[in-house]
């Protein structure tokens, strides 16, 4: 049986410490439900970002967020952030804390808005190339995606050591980057998974 080992929920000084301290930082515009991470551009270059409407076909969720995540540098673990949830449906909340673990209380996302998953595969699009515990993660990972996104959450996906984000933004997908090769990796992904509607 393999042991089930509990995804790790980061309060925001720890998310912000593990991300880098001197990459990101934290605009609180509501303790209870808005904490937005931002990307500390002090540099020559800024990141440009190109978007779509998340509406792929229901089929292609699993293998769109696992591509999503594949898309940031190679990382074994993936940061999780949420900006802003929404209320509007309390059992989607309920059924998001449920994946991080058992009887968490209500606001648990108001102090902890970040969620560390991993290890995960090095090929994440390949569902079958990584162990138990990898192939765990890279479901949870997929569950909480689709979760906000179907809540129109405001999220971010990172990994430590990159300022490459890729944003979830009211039920639309942002890809960050400095590199023009990222993004047109990710204008290629917008391609194969049919997402057509282009977002500013």
């Amino acid at each position: 049986m393999i042991e089930q080992i509990e995804v790790k929920s980061l309060s925001i000084a720890d998310a912000v410490k593990y991300l880098g301290e001197d990459k990101y930082a934290v605009s609180l515009e509501n303790d209870w439900y808005r904490r937005l991470l931002q990307v500390i551009c002090d540099g020559p270059t800024k990141p440009e970002r190109i978007g779509r409407f998340l509406d792929p076909a229901p089929i292609q969720f699993s293998a769109l967020f696992l591509s999503i995540a594949d898309w940031l540098p190679k990382n074994s673990h993936r940061l999780l952030w949420i900006d802003h949830f929404t209320d509007g449906f309390p059992s989607q909340t309920r059924h998001f804390l449920n994946v991080l673990s058992h009887d968490l209380p209500d606001d648990h996302l108001v102090q902890n808005p970040g969620v560390l998953l991993g290890p995960l595969s090095d090929s994440l699009p390949d569902q079958f190339a990584g162990t138990p515990q990898q192939n765990l993660e890279g479901e949870r990972l997929i569950t909480l995606c689709t979760l906000l996104s179907v809540g129109n959450w405001d999220a971010k996906l990172l990994v430590n050591g990159s300022t490459d984000y890729v944003e979830f933004w009211e039920g639309n997908v942002f890809f960050h980057s400095e590199s023009a090769e990222a993004l047109d990796r990710a204008t290629e992904f917008f391609d194969f998974y049919g997402l057509e509607t282009p977002i500013k």
